[in-house]
């Protein structure tokens, strides 16, 4: 498997499982803008740690690859898990 589809995949399941922890401990309130920047601050942290995880060689940390693989849909299926976990948990 080559590096994008490690960096690909462990992000969508990041997604789900920050998805679980949103809805669990309700980061909805006092505003989902709690939920949204813990989000975006394990995205950006994730990003940046991925490459040492996964031991890139060292041009490959100089690119925006390890930033944008993964973006759109980590997004996407952290705020449809946060959504469907919440309505199983608290619906």
């Amino acid at each position: 498997m080559i590096l994008e589809d490690k960096l690909y995949w462990s992000k969508v399941f990041l997604g789900i499982f920050i998805g679980f922890l949103s809805a669990l401990l309700r980061l909805h309130e006092p505003t989902s803008m709690v939920a949204i920047a813990v989000a975006v601050i394990v995205y950006v942290a994730y990003s940046i740690l991925s490459p040492f995880i996964f031991r890139a060689q060292r041009g490959y940390l100089k690119t925006k690859k390890p930033y944008i693989t993964g973006l759109a849909t980590y997004f996407l299926v952290w705020l449809v898990s946060w959504i469907l976990f919440y309505n199983i948990i608290f619906g």
